[in-house]
C-alpha cells in the first residue's frame, strides 16, 4: 500500500476538512446567537408584561362635600370601572380624631350602597376604615389584580377609649314615613349591615363591653312608636349577625328630637351614657 493510499479522505481533501469545521464553528455561532435572541426575547416580553400591567390608581379624592357633589363623583366612578371591568373599586375614608369612630365605615358603605344601585356588583367595590388623620378626608381607588391602593401617611393610631363612649349615630324612616328625598341611599331600617357593621365588630373585639341603644322620635311629628320598632330591629340584627348575647344590649328611648336617630353606644362594666335633653318641642301655629 503506497503513502497516498493510505491518506483518508479527509488526509487527501484538506480543503473538505476546513468546510467541515467551518461549517461546525458557524452552526455553533448560530447557536449561541437563537439562544441569546431567546433570552432577549422572553426577558423583553416579561418587562413589557411588568410595564403594561394596570396599577393601582387613586381616581377621586375630596373632603367633607355637598351630597350633589358626592353623587356626581361615585356617577363618574361608575362608568370608570364599567369601562374597565377588571378593576375594582377602594372606598376609603379618614376620619379626624374629633369625629365618632364609626364614620369611616359609615361613610364608605354610603358610597358602596349607591354603587351598587346604580349597577356596580357588591364584589366590585372594598371599603377601608382609613383610620383617623389630620383631616376628614375621602378617597376613590381603581385597583387591578396585585396592586393595591397607598394609604396616606399622616394616619396614627388613636386607642384611647373612655369607660363610655358614643360610637356612631344615624337617622332611620319607616316605609309609612313620608319621604323627605334627602337621604341617597336606604336608611335604617334597611341596609342595616351598613350602620351597624363596624358596631358589631367592635362589640366583638371588647367581649366586656355592653351596647347601649338609644332612640330619639321626631318632636314635629310626635309618633314614638318608631323609636321601639328601630330598637328592637337593630337589636336583633346585632344578635343574629354578630352573635352577640342578647345580656350585652341594652335599649333606651331617649325622647323627642328635632329628627328621628339612633345613637350607639359602648360602655365598660359600671357605667351607661347619659342621654341627651334636645328640648325638641313641637312646633307651634304659625310654624
Amino acid at each position: 500500500m503506497t503513502f497516498e493510499n493510505s491518506l483518508t479522505p479527509y488526509q487527501k481533501e484538506p480543503r473538505l476538512l476546513l468546510s467541515i469545521e467551518a461549517s461546525t464553528s458557524i452552526l455553533k455561532m448560530f447557536r449561541k446567537l437563537l439562544f441569546a435572541a431567546c433570552v432577549t426575547l422572553l426577558l423583553s416580553s416579561f418587562a413589557n408584561a411588568q410595564t403594561s400591567n394596570p396599577t393601582a390608581r387613586k381616581f377621586d379624592e375630596f373632603g367633607d362635600i355637598f351630597v350633589s357633589d358626592l353623587i356626581a363623583r361615585l356617577d363618574n366612578l361608575g362608568v370608570t370601572l364599567m369601562n374597565e371591568p377588571d378593576a375594582k373599586a377602594f372606598v376609603i375614608v379618614y376620619r379626624t380624631r374629633r369625629d365618632l369612630p364609626g364614620l369611616n365605615s359609615r361613610y364608605a358603605h354610603y358610597m358602596k350602597s349607591y354603587l351598587m344601585q346604580h349597577g356596580v356588583a357588591a364584589d366590585r367595590v372594598v371599603i377601608i376604615d382609613g383610620g383617623v388623620a389630620s383631616c376628614l378626608w375621602q378617597e376613590l381607588w381603581i385597583v387591578y389584580p396585585g396592586s393595591a391602593p397607598k394609604l396616606r401617611e399622616d394616619t396614627y393610631a388613636n386607642d384611647y377609649r373612655p369607660e363610655v363612649y358614643k360610637f356612631d349615630e344615624h337617622y332611620y324612616e319607616f316605609e309609612s314615613d313620608a319621604f323627605d328625598g334627602t337621604s341617597y341611599v336606604p336608611v335604617p331600617p334597611e341596609n342595616l349591615v351598613d350602620y351597624l357593621e363596624a358596631y358589631g365588630e367592635t362589640l366583638l373585639k371588647d367581649r366586656k363591653s355592653t351596647a347601649y341603644l338609644i332612640s330619639f322620635w321626631d318632636a314635629k311629628r310626635g309618633k314614638q312608636g318608631g323609636a321601639q320598632r328601630i330598637l328592637a330591629k337593630e337589636r336583633q340584627f346585632l344578635i343574629k349577625e354578630f352573635r352577640i348575647s342578647p345580656a350585652r344590649i341594652k335599649t333606651m328611648v331617649g325622647g323627642p328630637a328635632a329628627n328621628r336617630k339612633v345613637e350607639l353606644w359602648i360602655a365598660q362594666p359600671g357605667y351607661r351614657p347619659v342621654i341627651t335633653s334636645y328640648r325638641a318641642t313641637r312646633p307651634g301655629p304659625q310654624d
